[in-house]
């Protein structure tokens, strides 16, 4: 069997970065940055040139990672098909969990039919939120884990992977305690003003409508973020700056408290699954099963 540590050099590799590279694989990049090291110093090869801007495959390294891609490939099939011979019946549906998405609405679906269905074998898989972004999710969706149940824009998602859609999640905005907002029942977006708000950027798969209607108070700063993480959060808390928030979300900081906005039009998400395009049988399986329980 190959060394486990080629995918650390094949990430890096493909991203020219060992912190890209990590969160592909989900690890810090300290620990990525380590396996390299030790492989390379462990067979003296020297695969990369490291500088500020990230990482670059040496000539002997452009060889080496060729040759790699095939062995890995080989190894990758070989396990396959060990796998599809020794499959049970109870094929695995593997649901990614993490602080930020639970899967609680799921997991309770799925309990109302609880043992009548032992042909799906529901696992749950860890995520990191400080480490995985939602991109980096999907773009993996039947390696490690099948689904994830989140809050996300269908019609942007849905160019990706498959989208079952359960229901609205109104947004709302995640406000540090000691901030004044944070006691009112709800909040207009005239008490925005002088905020500071951090919000996706647009065309990520966040809520266009709510972009659009604060970007008309010229007096509210919007700071774009790329994904939600629970550095997110920190970052906001210890800012005294507002975020763009789901009531799901309402426990997963100390320090801020969701608030809802008198929205002048509708603004939310749709929650629900996502899961690869082309499932397999028993995520199918599970998939319909959920959309049947969800509409009793």
């Amino acid at each position: 069997m190959y060394d486990k540590r080629l995918d650390a050099v094949i990430a890096a590799a493909d991203t020219g970065s060992f912190a890209h590279a990590g969160r592909e694989l989900h690890i810090s990049t300290p620990a990525l940055a380590k396996q390299i090291n030790t492989f390379e110093k462990e067979y003296g090869l020297k695969l990369f040139s490291r500088s500020r801007n990230g990482v670059e495959l040496t000539p002997q390294g452009r060889d080496f990672v060729a040759d790699a891609r095939g062995i890995m490939h080989q190894c990758r099939e070989i396990i396959d098909r060990t796998q599809r011979r020794s499959a049970s019946d109870a094929a695995p549906v593997r649901l990614g969990v993490s602080v930020l998405r639970s899967g609680r609405r799921i997991l309770d679906l799925w309990q109302k039919d609880a043992g009548k269905h032992p042909e799906i074998r529901l696992e749950l898989v860890s995520l990191a939120d400080d480490t995985t972004t939602i991109n980096s999710i999907i773009a993996h969706l039947g390696q490690d884990i099948d689904m994830v149940s989140t809050a996300f824009d269908a019609d942007y998602w849905s160019r990706y992977c498959g989208t079952l859609v359960l229901d609205h999640e109104p947004l709302c905005l995640a406000v540090p305690r000691e901030q004044p907002l944070a006691r009112l029942p709800r909040i207009t977006l005239d008490d925005l003003a002088g905020t500071r708000i951090h919000i996706i950027a647009q065309h990520h798969g966040g809520d266009e409508t709510a972009r659009r209607l604060l970007s008309q108070h010229a007096d509210i700063e919007l700071i774009d973020i790329d994904h939600y993480g629970l550095d997110t959060f920190n970052e906001c808390a210890q800012a005294g700056d507002l975020l763009i928030s789901k009531s799901l979300w309402a426990d997963v900081h100390p320090q801020l408290v969701n608030v809802p906005v008198d929205w002048p039009e509708p603004v939310g998400l749709s929650y629900g699954l996502l899961y690869p395009r082309a499932p397999s049988p028993a995520v199918a399986a599970f998939i319909e099963r959920i959309r049947e329980l969800a509409a009793i």
